[in-house]
């Protein structure tokens, strides 16, 4: 082709007809500049039908994470409830009088054990610390993922707010041994019963008026309405996100 051309420039210049080798020399220059177009036009064409492919998988793993956020927060809530129902129970059991500490203990171990809600947030994070988010084309849907993870990370700072009332709650308590948690089952089987004889004994938990027992008995009825705002929490959590849950299922990804 290249030959081709150049045969016919050399003929119009060899025959000293410079008028059609203008023209000759202008059109070969807009078939380069169309050329150039067309190229152009064909590698943003690809670009975009890859941005394309690269906005539905997105689409697709938040939704992934939005569905396995739903699991969590009902597993997380059904966990919550079942610790509400042993702090009320360790409530009766408390002041039904005598009980064994070893009892009251151990189950007040398993009501305020922290399970953590840890969502997973993966995709869209991945989306907006590499610059990615200009990718999503859906401006509702976009927007309504931006006010989300900002709505998601509120509810995370407030449950680790409860935590932390849970916790200092129970640093309130001045001695471990006076108030008995070398009864608790891990403990009392690791320390060895010449450990066990040195620690002071006392019988708070049938003392209504020790104030072991009622600093323990206000603590239950506080971690029960810690536990609650937890629920709440986590119910406002997915209620929220159920309007960008519809947007990310109608894309309908497979």
């Amino acid at each position: 082709m290249i030959k081709f051309f150049r045969h016919i420039r050399r003929s119009l210049i060899n025959q000293n007809q410079m008028g059609k080798y203008f023209k000759y020399a202008i059109g070969e220059i807009l078939l380069v500049v169309i050329g150039i177009l067309i190229a152009l036009q064909i590698n943003n064409w690809n670009e975009n039908r890859k941005n394309r492919i690269t906005e539905a998988d997105y689409y697709c793993r938040i939704l992934d994470d939005f569905e396995l956020n739903e699991k969590l927060i009902d597993e997380t809530t059904e966990l919550t409830t079942h610790k509400i129902k042993l702090c009320k129970e360790l409530l009766l059991d408390l002041n039904t009088i005598p009980n064994k500490r070893s009892d009251i203990l151990n189950k007040f171990v398993l009501a305020l054990r922290q399970d953590v809600f840890v969502p997973s947030n993966i995709a869209f994070e991945e989306i907006t610390s590499s610059g990615q988010l200009k990718l999503l084309t859906d401006l509702e849907l976009k927007n309504r993922l931006i006010r989300h993870s900002t709505f998601l990370n509120n509810i995370l700072n407030l449950l680790q707010e409860n935590r932390n009332e849970i916790i200092s709650r129970m640093s309130e308590f001045d001695s471990a041994t006076n108030f008995g948690f070398q009864d608790i089952d891990y403990l009392n089987k690791t320390l060895d019963k010449e450990h066990l004889d040195l620690l002071p004994k006392n019988n708070w938990n049938n003392e209504p008026d020790n104030p072991l027992f009622l600093k323990f008995q206000d603590n239950l009825v506080f971690f029960v309405a810690m536990l609650v705002r937890q629920k709440q929490h986590l119910a406002n959590l997915k209620t929220e996100m159920q309007e960008p849950l519809k947007l990310l299922q109608a894309k309908n990804c497979q």
